[in-house]
C-alpha cells in the first residue's frame, strides 16, 4: 500500500509541476485558462476562481490545462493563445518542460544535502573509514535470491568487492554466513556458493559495488545540485539517443521501457534503498519527463513547438485543421505505445 501511495504521489508531482509550468507562464501572458485539473476525468469536485476552474477529478494520476485557443481558434481574442506573439507561446509551451528540469534541480540539491551514494574502486573503499559494499543487482533463482539478499543490503565486515569475492571463492561448495545491514537492521543470512555457476552470475548470483554516501553542506547545495542534475540530464537523452539508435538499426528487443507499471515495481523496489534513492528516483522521472515533451512528436509540447517553429520561418501558421489532425493522431499513437508498454511491463513482473 505505502509504494501505491507514493507511486500517485510521484506521477501526480512530476505531471502537475509540468502542468503549472504551462498555468503560470500562460497567466503571465494574460492568456485564459480554463481549467487546472489534478487527476484524470471524470471531475468529482471542482470551484471557479479568476475564470479558472480547478478541478479534483476521479483518476489520481497527474493532471492537465485547459488553455483557451491553444488549437488556433478565437485569434481576434486578446485573451487566447493564438492571439500572443510566437515567443510567448514558445515559452508557455516550454514552460512544462523547463517546470520538470528546475524540479530536479530543486530535488537533487536536497539530495545532496542527504548525502548521494558515491562508487568508489577498490584502493578508493580501503582508504574511505565510511565505505561500505551492497548489493547492487540479484540473479533470478540464485543463492542470494533464495537466502533473501534484497537490493541495497551493506555486506559487513568487507570494505571492499574484491575483499569479498576472494572470501567467497575460497569457500566455494560451502554454505557461507554473511552478516548484513538493511534498514539499520543487522541481519545474518546462510547462502550457498556454488563451485560451477551459470556463467556471468558467480558464486551468490550478485553484483556488487563499494559505495561512500557523499554529503554536501549546505551553502553547496545548489552547485551541486545544478552538477547532478546537468549530468543525469546527459545520461538520460544519451541512454534516449542509444534505444532510438538501436530501433533504427532493428535492436528494439533491447530496449527497456517501463510504463506505469515498471515505474510502480522500481518505485516498491527504491523505497527500500531509502529517502536519498526515492528522491533521486523522482528527480530521474522529472528528466525522463522532460526529455521525452521536448521531443518534435505531435500531441506533445515538442511537436507544438515545432509547429511554432514552421510558422516563424514561414511566416504562416499551419492550418488549425491540420494541427487539430496531427496532435489527435500523434496522441492516439502515444497511448497505443503506453498500452503496449504497460503490457510488457506486466509480462515482465507477473
Amino acid at each position: 500500500m505505502l509504494s501505491l501511495i507514493v507511486f500517485i504521489f510521484i506521477l501526480s508531482v512530476l505531471v502537475l509541476s509540468h502542468e503549472a509550468g504551462h498555468f503560470f507562464s500562460a497567466r503571465f501572458f494574460g492568456i485564459r485558462v480554463d481549467e487546472f485539473g489534478f487527476g484524470l476525468p471524470p471531475r468529482v469536485l471542482s470551484i471557479m476562481r479568476r475564470g479558472t476552474i480547478y478541478s479534483l477529478n476521479l483518476l489520481p494520476f497527474g493532471g492537465f490545462v485547459k488553455i483557451f485557443g491553444e488549437e488556433g481558434e478565437w485569434s481576434a481574442d486578446a485573451a487566447s493563445f493564438s492571439s500572443k506573439a510566437a515567443y510567448q507561446r514558445g515559452i508557455v509551451l516550454a514552460a512544462g518542460v523547463i517546470a520538470n528540469l528546475f524540479l530536479a534541480y530543486l530535488v537533487f540539491s536536497w539530495v545532496s544535502v542527504l548525502g548521494v551514494p558515491e562508487a568508489l574502486s577498490d584502493k578508493e573503499a580501503m582508504r574511505m573509514p565510511n565505505a561500505y559494499v551492497a548489493v547492487m543487482e540479484i540473479a533470478p533463482a540464485s543463492p542470494a535470491e533464495n537466502a533473501g539478499l534484497m537490493l541495497g543490503d551493506k555486506i559487513l565486515n568487507f570494505k571492499s568487492v574484491s575483499e569479498f569475492q576472494g572470501f567467497v571463492n575460497k569457500n566455494r561448495g560451502k554454505e557461507i554466513d554473511i552478516s548484513l545491514e538493511r534498514d539499520g537492521e543487522v541481519l545474518n543470512k546462510h547462502v550457498f556458493a556454488r563451485a560451477n555457476p551459470p556463467e556471468g552470475e558467480g558464486a551468490l548470483g550478485i553484483a556488487l559495488t563499494a559505495l561512500r554516501i557523499k554529503k554536501s553542506f549546505w551553502y553547496q547545495a545548489p552547485l551541486d545540485g545544478a552538477r547532478l542534475t546537468w549530468n543525469s540530464f546527459l545520461g538520460t537523452a544519451y541512454g534516449l539517443y542509444g534505444a532510438a539508435r538501436d530501433l533504427f538499426l532493428g535492436r528494439g528487443g533491447q530496449i527497456e521501457v517501463a510504463g506505469p507499471v515498471g515505474i510502480f515495481s522500481l518505485t516498491s523496489t527504491v523505497l527500500r534503498l531509502g529517502l536519498s534513492t526515492s528522491l533521486t528516483f523522482l528527480a530521474l522521472l522529472s528528466i525522463n519527463l522532460a526529455i521525452l515533451n521536448v521531443l518534435p512528436i505531435p500531441g506533445l509540447d515538442g511537436g507544438r513547438l515545432a509547429f511554432l517553429c514552421y510558422e516563424v520561418i514561414r511566416k504562416k501558421p499551419v492550418s488549425q485543421k491540420t494541427s487539430v489532425w496531427a496532435h489527435s493522431v500523434g496522441l492516439a499513437l502515444l497511448i497505443l505505445l503506453m498500452i503496449l508498454v504497460t503490457y510488457r511491463d506486466i509480462a515482465r513482473v507477473f
